[in-house]
């Protein structure tokens, strides 16, 4: 029995890490399209990282409900599938040459929405999977996602060489091989599967749960703060301080992204070679967020390219260790009943603020710089991060939790 639950996780992690090769190639050639290639301003650059987002915000609470009454393994299969369907319309309109601005809307739209389905359900179905504890499985989780992603990043550094049709052709072959996968991983019979109290799948049960939650309402406040402040900075000041900062192209920023998943590849291989995990995570991630902080103040001061990418990869693995604990925290403190709708809370708080943080932050580099917009926005981390000190959050204790049976 150890060695098929073994196995499960094993086609899970796999499972991710395909799809982690798509999405990592996704964060670096959407905005790229949008500053390098149709070089749009700053504002139109934060708007369309906004559309991408945006479906977080709307739809994702929907995600969650809907994911606590399905078998996990079938329903997150047929919806990596659904990801054929924007990329085949973007490769149809490279082809035939009539990429815009408002495709690229449109694109973020749809790829957004099929993402805020998936991301409940496939984090609810880690705990379902997984073989050694909860921390464990989620640090390599993390690990084995944005390895997968510096791999996509990697490939976007080669777009001159290989092509935009190509690196869209394998995105759609990524999702392909996660769907055949995460299938492998929870075959039908196997795990939750539905028959639950239909009754008590409301969509704001999850938030009720949440507001009731000692630990997990500043937790979900913190990583709201995070998701608002940080993504601004990390998708749309990020590409544009590669453009305009640094007067670089594609391979520059894709560089700049590969550094920040070194960074959470380090985080997360020292974190899964600690016994026993952290007893007091919520510390260790308000630290961490209060030194993004501090790294974010230092871009915004022009450091030569020989210092950005170090710093870069300390931000990332700042970020890494902080992505672990919120999940590990979440996992452990939300009711089975309720896992997958919490964890779409979860989602809401870190992707669902993102969008207004980005639209908010291409505004702001539009008046005052990328670089003023830099160091504004790391005041704003450790602002964030010294008022959650007088939370219960950093006064939480987490026992280290068990495997699912």
């Amino acid at each position: 029995m150890a060695s098929t639950k073994f196995t499960s996780f094993q086609y899970y992690l796999s499972a991710l890490g395909s799809s982690a090769v798509a999405m990592g190639l996704q964060v670096v050639i959407f905005p790229w399209l949008v500053v390098g290639v149709l070089d749009e301003p700053a504002d139109r650059v934060g708007l369309a990282q906004m559309a991408v987002m945006l479906p977080n915000l709307l739809l994702i609470l929907v995600g969650g409900a809907l994911s606590d009454n399905r078998h996990l393994g079938t329903y997150v299969s047929r919806l990596y599938l659904l990801y054929i369907i924007p990329f085949g319309v973007m490769l149809i309109a490279v082809f035939g040459g009539y990429l815009s601005y408002q495709l690229l809307i449109f694109f973020g739209i749809g790829y957004g929405a099929i993402t805020a389905f998936i991301q409940p359900a496939r984090e609810s179905l880690l705990v379902q999977v997984c073989t050694d504890d909860l921390q464990q499985s989620v640090a390599k989780s993390t690990f084995v996602q944005f390895g997968a992603q510096g791999v996509g990043f990697m490939l976007v550094g080669m777009f001159d060489v290989i092509g935009l049709p190509a690196l869209l052709v394998i995105q759609m072959a990524m999702f392909v091989i996660a769907s055949v996968l995460i299938r492998l991983s929870q075959p039908a019979g196997e795990g939750l599967t539905a028959g639950r109290n239909k009754s008590r799948q409301s969509i704001w049960s999850g938030l009720r749960e949440v507001w009731q939650h000692p630990t997990l309402l500043p937790l979900m406040m913190t990583v709201g703060a995070t998701g608002f402040i940080g993504f601004g900075a990390y998708l749309v000041a990020m590409p544009l301080m590669a453009r305009e900062v640094y007067q670089a192209g594609a391979g520059f920023y894709a560089g700049m992204q590969l550094s920040f998943a070194v960074g959470v590849l380090a985080a997360n291989l020292i974190y899964m070679r600690l016994s026993g995990g952290f007893k007091r995570p919520g510390r260790v991630l308000l630290m961490s967020l209060f030194c993004r902080g501090l790294i974010m103040i230092a871009l915004g001061f022009h450091v030569p390219a020989y210092a950005l990418f170090p710093l870069v990869v300390l931000w990332g693995m700042f970020a890494g260790i902080a992505i672990s604990l919120g999940r590990i925290m979440t996992y452990s403190e939300a009711p089975e009943s309720h896992r997958s709708r919490i964890v779409s809370v979860y989602q809401l708080a870190l992707l669902g603020t993102a969008p207004l943080g980005a639209w908010l932050s291409g505004e702001m580099i539009t008046r005052w710089g990328v670089l003023n917009v830099f160091v504004i926005l790391g005041i704003g981390i450790l602002a964030a991060a010294v008022l959650g000190v007088f939370s219960r959050l950093w006064r939480s204790h987490l026992e280290k939790p068990a495997a699912q049976p």
